[in-house]
């Protein structure tokens, strides 16, 4: 799982770029903003995402190159799609500090959902999130590109994607 994720993440790096702005890729403000765009799109309209297409719009989202992703600025991608039977939630952007950035989405999760979210004893996962539909594991990838260093966090569903 791991390993999808991570070549996931390598072909949205290729084709995106870090977008220019006045605030710093390494910022907490740069990074607050992005990891706000993972907990609206991915936590929030888990564990069914039936409310992704619209949390997406909502937040600037546009249809990109590729069916599958939607693209805000250059450098944040998000989709959902199909992985062994179940629907993953994938937000991907560019930083200068993904460690800082892992630190922030952890602890976003922690403040938001509390008890809900468990240590997982895979070492591969974040944490879980207890839902209704059980406990949905999330991940967090990193890798340095050309263009810069990426970071992918993802909720794993346990259905299929909606329609």
């Amino acid at each position: 799982m791991r390993l999808l994720l991570a070549i996931t993440l390598t072909g949205m790096a290729l084709w995106a770029s870090p977008a220019t702005s006045a605030e710093d890729p390494a910022s907490p403000a740069w990074i607050g903003k992005r990891v706000n765009l993972f907990m609206t799109l991915c936590p929030a309209t888990a564990p069914s995402f039936g409310r992704f297409n619209a949390a997406a719009r909502g937040n600037g989202f546009r249809p990109g190159f590729k069916s599958d992703q939607i693209y805000k600025e250059t450098e944040i991608v998000a989709s959902i799609r199909n992985v062994s039977g179940r629907c993953d939630c994938l937000v991907s952007f560019g930083t200068d500090n993904p460690k800082l950035a892992a630190n922030m989405i952890l602890k976003r999760l922690l403040s938001k959902y509390g008890s809900r979210f468990q240590a997982d004893d895979d070492p591969e996962s974040l944490g879980l999130i207890k839902t209704t539909d059980g406990k949905l594991s999330v991940q967090v990838v990193t890798t340095h590109e050309a263009k810069g260093q990426w970071i992918g966090a993802v909720v794993h569903g346990k259905k299929q994607c909606p329609a």
